[in-house]
């Protein structure tokens, strides 16, 4: 069952991806949708059966060796039907988002395959299996945001998510080779007798994946992409590959020296700049992207205050009301043909306004009854006895209320013209996620999680709403408000907002200085290595002239 549920999506979604063009586009569609469903059944069974190892020889050379080796687990297990379920819900929306669309078997096919890297990274054994996953998944990704090709915008955050996330790839790769010359082939091993440079490694591997620091900027770009891969990406997988494995590997980082506060720092850092960002987005998506960095930094932050099972609520939590969030989100899009928030006024049902969408809301801010209510207050509880963690936590609370502020206000307003049905397969999976953000509100896989009293979580419920109140009067000038303490306030975040913007825009011309410089420095190698003979000869000729030149002594 286990090789069944990670290899069945990963080949059969490359299968259908190379042959799409031989069969017809819906039924190559029903064809993914189904194995979804029989995935996510499969990922059920893995997830309770009797834990399982199962493992084979890859590659044996002299003293080293790299084994493929995979094994079930209860972590493992809930993380499994999380990416499954996820998916599975993913290519029900597809049906109806791509109804129209003659690529549409092709894009569910890699969305399918996508899933399997996933799921060989959450049950990989040891760092090379893992590896070989997470490679994986950033060729899915490139694909999926590549989707709409013949967009500039779709091409050029395809490369960009490929080209930054592969640095990070660097350091994995290293954490490899690493292991694998220190014959540490399991998890348990590299938990217990790890070097510090693979924890450190690690790191930097997961900060390229989840966007986390200076590389926060593809995720954002990454919305080129289609709605369902980017629910996809935001909530189960990818970005969530990065702090799944923090905490994986959590004795192994708790025992390296520096790097948990280096952890503090990146998360904090990230989730701070991201929710500003988000408060001076323009466009859905685009806020719910800056929304999931500063999520996912609020993970890494919880793994670096030793406290691996609040990052893992977090990230249950987060991809439920993400999902729910980029899905309603999507409807409205569809309807509207435009993704500005300008633009997305009364694009809403009553019912999808009022009860799916106020739903992802309530969660993305960190309100009851809700399973990012008690996630939030889970890392608020943890961060007391640190005033400067308190602050930090209260800051995240109000950046939350008011990006979501700003992404709810576009919605309030209703229209009197009719709207447009919407297909019930893109209708469904919204339903389905919003009882799972309510159920997440008294129900937590694998962990259990300190009782939460909402007498004491009065101060950051408040915040909360102030952040709320600010995000929804954003761009609206009231007499209430014009006083010099506001106006200083208010200027002091746009600059903040400005400053994102610009830091956004200044690493994204670095990477591909940096890919210009790359490419400049190897047309030397290959012009000399062309296999024209005259070109030996005329370097030979011009190194020995030099060699003889240097060596002449007056």
């Amino acid at each position: 069952m286990l090789l069944f549920v990670i290899f069945t999506p990963l080949l059969a979604g490359i299968a259908g991806a190379l042959f799409h063009g031989r069969i017809r586009a819906r039924i190559l569609a029903r064809i993914m949708t189904g194995l979804s469903v029989v995935i996510l059944g499969g990922s059920v069974i893995a997830a309770f059966g009797p834990p399982r190892e199962v493992g084979w020889m890859f590659l044996q050379l002299s003293h080293y060796s790299l084994p493929l080796a995979l094994a079930t687990g209860h972590l493992v297990g809930w993380m499994a039907m999380l990416t499954a379920l996820v998916n599975t819900l993913a290519q029900f929306y597809s049906l109806g988002y791509f109804a129209q669309d003659s690529r549409q078997g092709y894009f569910q096919s890699v969305l399918l395959a996508f899933t399997g890297s996933m799921l060989l990274t959450v049950f990989g054994l040891n760092l090379f299996t893992q590896f070989v996953g997470w490679e994986f998944m950033g060729i899915g990704s490139y694909l999926l945001v590549g989707y709409f090709r013949t967009q500039h915008s779709a091409r050029y955050a395809a490369s960009k998510a490929m080209m930054v996330t592969r640095i990070g790839d660097v350091f994995f790769l290293l954490a490899v080779v690493y292991s694998v010359v220190h014959g540490q082939d399991s998890i348990t091993q590299l938990n217990h007798y790890g070097a510090g440079i693979i924890a450190w490694a690690l790191v930097a591997a997961v900060a390229a994946k989840s966007a986390q620091g200076p590389n926060l900027s593809w995720l954002l770009d990454a919305m080129a992409g289609p709605t369902p891969a980017s629910a996809l990406i935001h909530a189960a997988t990818m970005v969530a590959a990065g702090p799944y494995l923090l905490i994986r590997y959590f004795p192994l980082l708790i025992h390296t020296p520096g790097v948990l506060p280096a952890l503090i720092a990146i998360g904090g850092i990230t989730a701070v700049a991201a929710g500003i960002g988000a408060i001076g987005s323009h466009e859905a998506k685009r806020l719910l992207a800056f929304s999931t960095v500063s999520q996912l930094g609020m993970m890494v932050l919880a793994v670096g205050l030793g406290f691996p099972q609040v990052a893992w609520t977090l990230l249950v939590a987060h991809a439920f009301y993400k999902a729910l969030l980029f899905f309603v989100a999507g409807i409205a899009s569809h309807r509207a043909q435009s993704g500005l928030l300008s633009q997305l006024r009364g694009s809403l049902s009553g019912f999808e306004l009022g009860v799916l969408f106020m739903i992802g809301a309530l969660g993305v801010s960190g309100l009851p009854p809700t399973g990012g209510f008690l996630a939030k207050e889970a890392l608020f509880y943890i961060s007391q006895g640190s005033f400067l963690h308190i602050v930090l936590d209260f800051t995240l609370s109000f950046l939350g209320g008011a990006y979501t502020g700003r992404l709810v206000k576009p919605f309030a307003v209703k229209s009197h013209a009719p709207l447009t049905s919407v297909s019930a397969w893109m209708l469904m999976p919204a339903i389905v996620l919003s009882f799972l953000v309510l159920l997440n509100f008294i129900w937590h896989p694998w962990v259990s999680l300190a009782a939460i009293s909402f007498a004491a979580s009065w101060p950051s419920l408040l915040f909360v709403a102030l952040g709320a109140v600010m995000g929804f009067l954003w761009n609206k000038s009231f007499r209430l408000f014009s006083g010099w303490v506001f106006s200083v306030l208010w200027r002091l975040l746009h600059s903040a907002e400005k400053s994102a913007v610009w830091l956004d825009n200044a690493l994204s011309q670095g990477v591909w200085a940096t890919h210009w410089v790359a490419t400049w420095m190897t047309k030397p190698v290959h012009w000399g290595g062309s296999g024209i003979a005259r070109r030996y000869v005329l370097i030979s000729g011009a190194a020995l002239a030099l060699l003889i030149i240097w060596n002449i002594h007056p």
